[in-house]
C-alpha cells in the first residue's frame, strides 16, 4: 500500500501533528473554567504601576446595593440564589479571590511601593468622564446614607482604603506646605476650598475587621475632629463592591489606598493610588483648584 517507506512515515507524521493540534485547540476551548483561573493564580505579582490615560469608572450611574427590605420577596431571594446572573457573579468573585491572594497583593504593593496605578496628567473633561458607583452604607453618625446624597453640589475628594497601609497612603495627599488638610488643618482646607469636600470610604477586608473597626469608632471620630465629617465617612462592607467594579476602578489591591476626585454629577474626573510623591501633590491640588473653578461657574 505504501511502496515508499519514507512517504508512509511522512503521512503518519502529518496525521500525528494534526491530531496534536486538534487536541490542543479542543482542550483550550473546552477545559474547565477553574483551569484558566488556576493559571492566573500562578502569575507573578505586579512589578510596576499601570498608567491611567483614559477615563476610568462605569458607563452609567449604578447603585450597588439596596435597603434590606427590597430583598425580602421570595422571587428576589430565589433569583439571587439560583439565577444565572447570580451564579455568574459568584463565579467571578471566586475567580477574583483566587487571583488576589494576600501574598500576591502584599508582594505587588511592595514591588510598586503602593503605586498600583499612576494618575493621569490632568483631569478628564466632564463629557468624557465615567461614573463612580453609588451605594448605601453606614456612616460614623450611626445611620445609613447614599454616597450620591453626600456629593451635594461640590467637588468630592473620595478616599478609599481597606487596611492601615492604605489609610497611610490616602492621608499623605493632604499634607501640603506644612499643613494637614485631613485633620489638624481641616478648617483651613474649608476656607481655601469652599466648593470641595472630603468623603472617606473605609472598606474592611473581612467582617471581623469590620467589627473591630466599629468598636473603634470613637478613635475615628477623634481623628477627623470636625463633626460635620461624620456623615461623610462611610463604612462599606467589601462584598458590596464586586470584583468587576474594583477592577474598573483599579482598586483591586487592598493593601494600597486610592484617591478619586468626583464631581457633583458622580463623574470620576481624576484618580491616583499609593503614597503621594511631591509631583503627585502638586498635580492633585492643581486638579482640585481647576475643578473648583469649574463648579463655581
Amino acid at each position: 500500500m505504501f511502496p515508499n517507506s519514507s512517504l508512509k512515515d511522512s503521512i503518519m507524521n502529518r496525521v500525528f501533528v494534526r491530531g496534536l493540534s486538534y487536541s490542543k485547540v479542543f482542550c483550550e476551548r473546552y477545559q474547565p473554567r477553574f483551569m484558566n483561573t488556576y493559571s492566573d493564580t500562578i502569575k507573578p505579582p505586579q512589578e510596576k504601576p499601570t498608567s491611567i490615560v483614559r477615563p476610568i469608572g462605569l458607563s452609567k450611574p449604578v447603585l450597588l446595593n439596596h435597603k434590606l427590605s427590597d430583598t425580602y420577596s421570595f422571587s428576589n431571594i430565589k433569583q439571587e440564589l439560583f439565577g444565572d446572573q447570580a451564579k455568574e457573579r459568584r463565579q467571578k468573585q471566586l475567580d477574583y479571590d483566587l487571583k488576589h491572594s494576600p501574598i500576591y497583593e502584599a508582594k505587588s504593593f511592595q514591588n510598586t511601593k503602593g503605586k498600583i496605578f499612576t494618575p493621569p496628567i490632568s483631569y478628564f473633561k466632564q463629557d468624557k468622564s465615567l461614573y463612580f458607583p453609588d451605594f448605601i452604607a453606614k456612616t460614623l453618625t450611626g445611620g445609613s446614607r447614599s454616597l450620591y446624597e453626600a456629593l451635594d453640589d461640590k467637588i468630592s475628594i473620595i478616599t478609599l482604603s481597606s487596611a492601615v497601609t492604605g489609610e497611610q497612603c490616602v492621608r499623605s495627599y493632604f499634607k501640603v506646605d506644612g499643613k494637614d488638610y485631613y485633620s489638624t488643618d481641616y478648617e483651613t482646607f474649608k476656607e481655601e476650598y469652599p466648593k470641595v469636600q472630603i468623603i472617606d470610604i473605609n472598606m474592611p477586608q473581612s467582617w471581623i475587621k469590620g467589627f473591630i473597626m466599629n468598636m473603634g469608632k470613637g478613635g475615628l471620630k477623634k481623628s477627623l475632629g470636625d463633626e460635620s465629617r461624620f456623615k461623610n465617612y462611610f463604612i462599606l462592607p467589601s462584598h458590596i463592591m464586586s470584583a468587576e467594579i474594583k477592577e474598573k476602578l483599579h482598586c483591586d489591591n487592598q493593601c494600597s489606598g486610592y484617591i478619586y476626585i468626583v464631581d457633583n454629577m458622580g463623574k470620576l474626573r481624576w484618580a491616583t493610588s499609593g503614597m503621594a510623591t511631591p509631583e503627585d501633590l502638586t498635580l492633585m491640588w492643581k486638579v482640585v483648584k481647576g475643578l473648583q473653578k469649574e463648579v463655581s461657574k
